[in-house]
């Protein structure tokens, strides 16, 4: 009789953890429903507020630079509407939600777009106005995204491109255009700052200046050695990439130290006792640079030094390329500038054609 009882019991106590399962599991299964509803609705909402036509590229490793990072920067505005947007990623479709609005040719890539889309925190938006291809709106792109990292000193990276913003994908079906450029890459050193509403506009202000000087071979490398070292996976090799960026500015054959040194300083700056600064800093950063490649014994401290500091140099004299002229100035412009003839400085700041005017 004891033992049918302790039976019962058990069998009863079996039941009710049985229950308790099957309730939580009900619950969990509710509150799915209600975060994937939620996700649609703040989608379909922000959708029917969003007039803009054009494309978007999903960024990580940026943030605002802004105490309320809800608000966008935006800049160069045609007929009261921005051309370049930089918002923050609010409603981060579901898996289901992603593989329902995806269009047909691009559903094979969607559980990658799914990891993706966790680690995109910003997009930047570029209006069909002035890109009216999708090629042309991923050269402007990677453009924009260059000029941020040397401005703001802010290790953003373009990760995912689409005509539809992810906060509004969970609105759509069968319709979205939307793919992968590449994986979030982690810098060798975190960044400085966020973004901030003066890095958009000077971005954007430069951009004429900037394609210009990327048609120079010799301003193309360094550009693409600033905007790949800190990505490297070896620190070495990072300085490495940097130097043959910084050394592709001056067509110098001899004197390396020195006359690099030198050619530097003007480039960068017009004042004496900034040149003297610069000058002393290049030759002992040049010092380190040949340790470093060549295989030399340093502790990770000086290594990171070398390279940051590396970096810090190569972004410099990118920003002094800008500011100077739409082609890097000559090897005889220099010599000149050393003799006390100044650069002509004019900050690169082309009028935009498609700026409305005043």
């Amino acid at each position: 009789m004891r033992g049918d009882l302790l039976e019962h019991s058990a069998s009863k106590s079996m039941d009710l953890d049985h229950a308790r399962e099957l309730q939580a599991a009900a619950n969990r299964l509710r509150e799915q429903v209600t975060y994937v509803v939620g996700i649609a609705d703040e989608a379909k909402r922000q959708k029917a507020e969003d007039s803009r036509e054009g494309y978007f590229v999903g960024i990580s490793g940026g943030v605002i630079n802004r105490e309320d990072t809800r608000t966008a920067l935006s800049t160069f505005h045609v007929d009261g509407e921005p051309m370049f947007t930089i918002t923050p990623v609010t409603n981060v479709p579901d898996i289901g939600s992603l593989a329902r609005a995806l269009a047909p040719k691009f559903r094979s890539t969607f559980s990658h777009l799914g990891h993706l889309s966790h680690q995109v925190d910003h997009e930047l938006y570029i209006a069909k106005r002035i890109a009216h291809t999708p090629q042309g709106a991923l050269n402007l792109a990677y453009q924009v995204i260059s000029l941020l990292r040397l401005r703001g000193k802010c290790m953003i990276n373009g990760i995912t491109f689409s005509n539809t913003p992810w906060s509004q994908v969970a609105a759509h079906t069968g319709d979205v255009f939307l793919q992968p450029l590449e994986d979030p890459r982690s810098p060798l050193w975190e960044s400085e700052k966020g973004i901030s509403q003066g890095d958009l506009d000077w971005a954007a202000e430069r951009l004429i200046r900037d394609f210009d000087l990327r048609e120079q071979p010799s301003y193309r490398l360094a550009y693409e050695s600033a905007a790949d070292a800190p990505f490297l996976k070896d620190t070495r090799t990072a300085v490495a990439r940097i130097w043959s960026g910084i050394e592709s500015l001056f067509d110098v054959q001899n004197e390396l130290s020195f006359r690099l040194s030198m050619y530097a300083a003007v480039l960068i700056s017009d004042d004496v006792a900034e040149r003297i600064a610069i000058q002393t800093k290049f030759k002992r950063l040049y010092g380190l640079r040949s340790k470093a490649v060549h295989g030399a014994k340093m502790d990770d401290a000086k290594l990171a030094e070398t390279l940051i500091s590396s970096w810090s140099l190569l972004r410099d004299l990118l920003l002094a390329c800008i500011r100077t002229g739409p082609s890097v100035p000559l090897t005889a412009e220099l010599d000149r500038a050393l003799l006390g003839h100044r650069l002509a400085r004019d900050e690169g700041c082309t009028p935009s054609p498609y700026e409305t005017p005043s």
